[in-house]
């Protein structure tokens, strides 16, 4: 049998050229977390074709003929982390279409720039997948879509199109719509929402407007198709397509839960930091929490919006009432690390696998792609970091990032 060894260190330059010429590379004597289950304190792990093909202790995996073997004794190994709320990849003009307030069949998709810096450094970071979102300068942004961190073109780098529907709750949709110093009123944007109030009837107004559509279509199906926002919603009503609602301060909170009992259908709230202040009605309505900094850490550097005041033992508070979350670095996406995010959940009260499982496994069951990626099993995705150390562990870096198999490390 023809083996090639290579130590972590030297995976970053050697590895990829072995295995693009053999297509198959195993890394053995590595500490192993999969995702969702305990870590494996010596495990080999095996990929080809840019899919998993066997992971078990590395007394018991069989190496395949001609594989480049990678030493990773000392190293930790991860599925690649998924954020589920990254504001990168954008240009700030194209996030938000401001010609109406509620535009739920825009795609961010179009609008995505693969050249932004911020997927380098998302890579660097261990960040392999993305959820984008439209921005929240609307009261219904549009459809975000899931893709991977490595890519020159959208439509490759894509995991899933329309995983979510945005809403926003809160201050922002009501920018910028009031005339300075009580000046003339000379922009469209005045028609647009002024309040709060403003904002929750345009959410209103848009479900009852979908509701109207599906009462008709049912008593005369051949009535036509409905709008393309309208039928976005719809798809909403019909629990086919995640509402994500942002909301920060608690009065937010309780509307986005209100709304989504009102029209029968499930919401993940995100941001969420005054999430601590109604952690049993969010269990109540299981609703899934995105919990985005300063929220999974009260000193991660973030700000705090709508007069929310956010709370270090916010995640711990939702981890004993049982909530289901994830952790993200949302509007915080270009200052901390997601690792970072996790790390300071960590030490505020989260178990360190539920920390993992909340960049990693949770995400993708929440975005509905854990069928490809979130996890180390056989048929999965070869989407794997590996860490000079525990990764929660302050010191611990991302020596090596594969996305489908292949190393993105070096790519600029």
């Amino acid at each position: 049998m023809i083996r090639t060894l290579l130590t972590c260190s030297l995976s970053l330059a050697l590895a990829p050229i072995a295995a693009a010429q053999q297509d198959v590379t195993a890394f053995t004597n590595a500490r192993v977390v999969a995702g969702g289950k305990p870590a494996m304190a010596a495990a080999t792990l095996v990929i080809a074709s840019g899919k998993i093909v066997a992971l078990g202790a590395s007394d018991k995996v069989t190496l395949p003929e001609g594989a480049t073997v990678v030493d990773c004794e000392g190293k930790t190994i991860t599925p690649g982390l998924i954020d589920a709320s990254f504001m990168a990849g954008l240009n700030g003009e194209d996030a938000n279409e401001q010609s109406d307030e509620v535009t739920p069949h825009l795609r961010i998709l179009d609008s995505l720039d693969p050249a932004d810096p911020m997927f380098r450094r998302a890579r660097r970071d261990g960040v392999t997948t993305a959820h984008v979102m439209p921005g929240t300068m609307n009261v219904i942004g549009g459809l975000g879509c899931v893709i991977k961190t490595a890519g020159d073109d959208p439509d490759a780098m894509l995991v899933k199109q329309d995983a979510s529907m945005r809403i926003v709750m809160g201050s922002e949709p009501s920018m910028r719509n009031r005339a300075p110093r009580g000046g003339r009123v000379e922009s469209m944007y005045y028609r647009r929402p002024t309040s709060r109030m403003g904002v929750v009837w345009a959410v209103r107004r848009a479900f009852f407007d979908a509701q109207e559509a599906m009462q008709k279509t049912r008593g005369a199906p051949d009535q036509g198709r409905p709008s393309p926002g309208v039928e976005v919603l719809t798809q909403v009503l019909q629990g086919k397509l995640t509402a994500v609602t942002t909301a920060r301060s608690e009065q937010d909170l309780r509307t986005a839960l209100r709304l989504a009992d009102e029209f029968g259908y499930r919401t993940v709230l995100d941001e969420a930091q005054d999430a601590y202040m109604l952690a049993d009605e969010i269990a109540a309505q299981r609703a899934t929490v995105m919990l985005g900094a300063p929220s999974a850490t009260a000193v991660s550097g973030g700000g705090s919006r709508d007069g929310a005041s956010p709370r270090s033992g916010t995640v711990r508070a939702l981890a004993n009432k049982g909530v289901t979350f994830v952790i993200t670095t949302g509007t915080n996406s270009r200052r901390l690390p997601l690792i970072r995010e996790a790390m300071f959940a960590a030490r505020n009260g989260l178990g360190p696998q539920q920390a993992l499982d909340a960049i990693t496994i949770e995400p993708a069951k929440l975005l509905g792609v854990d069928d490809r990626i979130g996890s180390l099993a056989p048929g999965k995705d070869a989407d794997l970091v590996i860490w000079s150390q525990d990764p929660l562990d302050p010191a611990a870096v991302a020596e090596s990032v594969y996305i489908d198999g292949k190393s993105v490390s070096q790519i600029r």
